[in-house]
């Protein structure tokens, strides 16, 4: 066997396409179609149902790279020890971050970084939380940077900073009986939650943490609009179209903005750690550690 054809195998089948995947590789789609017939002939089964519209994977397929996942990873672990050994500090560090936490983490957080490891490549995505956990999983990335309340198989949590969940409003949208404390900002989520709510789309970690909020009131939320940002969420309320709960960094990312009332939910701050989310069992090497920490003291000095 030859470590190329895992590659290659994977490629096809995240691409859905021998098409796509050769352009990726940069080899042409005849010499991919033609090395992974060869492969199928000398394991004797299919790897992919050629007849489906994307490419799909056979069941032989689904084993087959699930096996590959393995041995990839592995050799990407082989691939930094070696590095810590020999002190070459060259190589590629890939990075999943939500869509907007993307905008106000990695400028943070990545200077600090390149110029300790100026050999190190970054690769970044964004996305959802359950997409960026499923990125993760298959090896497409070294870290996940997800606020969240839970714990996931398979994964290891590295606490990188805290965040509160803040209520976003118009001015005078909340009534009385919506507020516990006018002049502490404290509002009343019992009564609060009645209200219509801009929120995201299930699948994001601010949705599945306000879906908790819901579940505590024993109440299903009156969702005025859902979307894939909470700077949008942040604006829809500040023109009194419902309310908002957003992480306190996007209050930063609109400052200058529309104007909208902040609120705590309750006496005690409602909070959620954001956490770098790696592959259990993942080989922490230097470049690795170092990203760690340079994380933590970028979200700690801001």
């Amino acid at each position: 066997m030859e470590l190329r054809q895992f590659t290659y195998v994977k490629m096809a089948a995240d691409c859905g396409s021998f098409t796509k995947a050769a352009e990726k590789l940069f080899i042409s789609q005849p010499a991919l179609s033609n090395y992974i017939g060869k492969v199928e002939e000398s394991l004797g089964v299919k790897l992919f149902d050629r007849s489906s519209t994307p490419l799909k994977l056979t069941y032989a397929g689904e084993q087959y790279l699930k096996r590959s996942r393995v041995i990839l990873s592995q050799m990407e672990d082989m691939d930094r020890e070696f590095r810590d050994i020999t002190h070459h500090m060259r190589g590629r560090l890939k990075l999943g971050f939500p869509s907007e936490r993307i905008i106000y983490m990695l400028p943070l957080i990545l200077a600090p970084f390149k110029q300790r490891y100026p050999g190190i490549d970054v690769k970044v995505i964004s996305g959802s939380g359950n997409s960026l956990r499923e990125n993760l999983r298959a090896g497409e990335v070294d870290f996940v940077l997800l606020p969240t309340w839970s714990k996931y198989k398979d994964i290891s949590q590295v606490t990188i900073s805290w965040e509160e969940l803040v209520v976003v409003a118009a001015k005078g949208y909340l009534q009385e009986e919506h507020v516990k404390d006018r002049e502490r900002k404290i509002v009343d989520w019992r009564q609060l939650s009645k209200l219509p709510i801009i929120t995201l789309y299930k699948g994001h970690a601010l949705r599945s943490s306000v879906d908790v909020l819901y579940r505590n009131v024993g109440r299903k939320p009156d969702i005025f609009l859902e979307s894939h940002s909470n700077m949008l969420s942040y604006r829809l309320a500040a023109q009194g179209l419902g309310f908002a709960i957003v992480p306190d960094i996007t209050l930063d990312l609109m400052e200058g903005s529309m104007e909208a009332e902040v609120y705590h939910l309750s006496e005690y701050p409602v909070t959620w750690d954001v956490q770098a989310l790696y592959r259990e069992g993942t080989y922490i090497g230097e470049v690795e550690q170092s990203f760690l920490e340079i994380a933590k003291e970028a979200m700690r000095a801001n």
